[in-house]
């Protein structure tokens, strides 16, 4: 008789087992289900944009077990610099090649995206108004347009003249008579130069009204 029940407790057991865990709520295996991310690929080239959002979601359930994780594969060509609960911003530094962006929920969950960075042909061009300056006009305005921001700025000789301002457009202050180089840089390296001149009125030429007795 002993043996007989102890037989039916061996059949009836692993049901028992199966139905307490499917209505108990047991969590996955982890890394059972994958994650997929938007974009899953994306390419970036100075002139464009230097930044990608990415969103990941649940392949199957479409519930993500949070905090995620992001990274990335080469920390050289780029890096995730904001997230969200489902997002994340990366920034790239501009170098060629092809990064990795891996998101991981905390069931081991992953999904991954690459991004692909190359450089290609682009021009800055500055422009400046007034294009010359003199004793009584002093001030210009240098615009560039191309590139990508934020821009940097520089003059060659800061005794002949300083920049104040930032962004895409800066003023120029001429403090001497001479040529001065302003260039400016953008966020991958790109620059580009403009002579600014100022003359001195003293020193140009004319006609002298002669004086009576002269």
């Amino acid at each position: 008789m002993k043996k007989a029940v102890f037989s039916c407790l061996m059949v009836i057991l692993p049901f028992v087992l199966l139905n307490a865990c499917l209505f108990s709520g047991c969590e996955p295996a982890e890394g059972l289900d994958g994650l997929t991310i938007n974009p899953s690929s994306a390419t970036l080239t100075p002139s464009t944009s230097n930044t990608v959002i990415f969103t990941v979601a649940q392949v199957i359930t479409n519930e993500l077990a949070y905090p995620i994780e992001w990274s990335v594969s080469d920390g050289s060509l780029g890096s995730i610099t904001a997230s969200t609960a489902n997002s994340a911003v990366y920034k790239s530094t501009g170098k060629n090649g092809n990064n990795t962006i891996k998101a991981k929920d905390q069931y081991g969950n992953e999904g991954v995206a690459t991004v692909t960075q190359t450089s290609d042909s682009y021009t800055l061009t500055l422009t400046a108004s007034p294009s010359s300056l003199n004793s009584t006009s002093t001030v210009c305005t240098v615009t560039v347009s191309g590139g990508v921001a934020p821009y940097s700025w520089s003059v060659s000789d800061s005794s002949a003249g300083s920049i104040s301002g930032s962004g895409s457009s800066v003023m120029y202050t001429a403090s001497r008579a001479g040529s001065n180089a302003i260039t400016v840089t953008d966020e991958y390296g790109m620059s580009a130069s403009i002579a600014i001149t100022r003359t001195d009125s003293s020193s140009s030429g004319g006609t002298t009204t002669p004086t009576p007795g002269g």
